[in-house]
């Protein structure tokens, strides 16, 4: 019987890779940079250090990185940092919490990310429990951020379901022995994952259908 729910969040909670792999493609653009959809693919559900060491290869070294980070956090800054919540999302949360299983969230995003894009959705307090990336070592895919997240719910993998909308968010819940839903964003999963995890939906409303 499942008790919890553990949530990735950019991508599956909140629209905001879409969002954040355009304005790095006009960032890098600003700076003479041509920056794709397929290098942006890479980066989806890894934790920072890992993003900003792929990112810095890709766009040949720190400085032209640099240069991109400015240009995209002012891009940003003008939604206030903020993206719309997913189709589905708010009926799912509203039905776990009338059957009493806990929810939670484990992101590769920094704590006040988290608190900040689930508070402007509205969402943030139905989550009992927030794990980020900063508090791992190792981040996804690795295991590490799903099985301290388990650790602060006090329970079983068995007793948890994990939703993740990438690849490595995936494969990370996979890993810690997780029941894991698939809701693809901007990439559809591989054969492993789609052999590994318990169901691939299209969104999180088809979940409760």
């Amino acid at each position: 019987m499942i008790k919890a729910a553990i949530f990735d969040m950019d991508g599956l909670l909140i629209d905001s890779e879409r969002i954040i792999m355009q304005a790095c493609i006009i960032a890098a653009k600003q700076v003479g940079i041509t920056y794709t959809q397929a290098e942006y693919v890479e980066l989806i559900g890894r934790a920072g250090p890992d993003s900003t060491r792929i990112m810095v290869e890709q766009l040949g070294g720190v400085q032209k990185f640099n240069q991109v980070m400015q240009g995209l956090d002012a891009l940003l800054a003008e939604h206030n940092h903020t993206f719309p919540l997913k189709q589905g999302v708010l009926p799912l949360l509203k039905h776990y919490q009338s059957t009493n299983v806990i929810c939670s969230v484990a992101s590769s995003s920094p704590i006040h990310h988290i608190t900040h894009r689930l508070s402007h959705v509205g969402v943030f307090d139905y989550f009992s429990y927030i794990t980020s990336g900063q508090e791992v070592t190792l981040g996804k895919p690795n295991p590490d951020i799903y099985l301290l997240a388990i650790k602060k719910l006090g329970l079983k993998p068995e007793q948890c379901i994990a939703f993740e909308d990438s690849e490595n968010g995936a494969r990370s819940a996979i890993a810690a022995g997780l029941k894991v839903v698939v809701a693809p964003d901007l990439k559809q999963p591989s054969d492993y994952v789609r052999e590994h995890c318990h169901q691939v939906v299209a969104s999180l409303e088809d979940w409760l259908i």
